[in-house]
């Protein structure tokens, strides 16, 4: 009788059992917290490098569609996807028309920041990934050739995501 007594008057936890559970929440927030809290820079460096790759992809494929169509002079136009891309020497220009369509980007759905950029040779465009602590470190440049039988110039910075 005295043990079923006893099991009927323990209804909650001890002090020690709260104390220890505080504890261990306590020590799995400090570790996890600051994992969570760098997930935006490794997203925002993730969608720099998707974008990179973009338009090192694009610059190709209007490459190879310049080389089929004899358009490789200083000037011409390639019709990509039912777009029509401007070119430098074969290569999208560093413009809207040029490298942005090519690589089917927009500022307003993509969250991007892109320069005005240029449809003449040598010129360069800059994508910013917006909400970067530095925009500057978090961008991607494309220099269209300046000359026959170069290649653009595409690099990626992404030290300030």
């Amino acid at each position: 009788m005295t043990t079923q007594r006893m099991l009927t008057r323990q209804a909650g936890f001890t002090l020690v059992e709260l104390v220890i559970v505080i504890l261990i929440i306590g020590i799995l927030s400090a570790v996890a917290l600051p994992r969570f809290l760098n997930l935006g820079t490794d997203a925002r460096r993730a969608k720099a490098e998707a974008i990179h790759g973009s338009v090192r992809a694009a610059s190709q494929i209007v490459r190879a569609g310049a080389l089929v169509g004899g358009q490789t002079g200083t000037t011409g136009n390639v019709a990509v996807d039912g777009a029509t891309i401007t070119t430098n020497f074969g290569y999208p220009t560093a413009d809207s028309t040029g490298i942005v369509s090519a690589a089917a980007m927009s500022a307003t759905a993509d969250k991007l920041t892109i320069s005005a950029g240029a449809a003449t040779a040598g010129s360069t465009i800059t994508i910013q990934v917006q909400g970067a602590a530095t925009a500057a470190n978090c961008q991607i440049s494309y220099t269209s050739p300046a000359v026959a039988n170069n290649t653009p110039t595409i690099a990626l910075v992404t030290s300030g995501c």
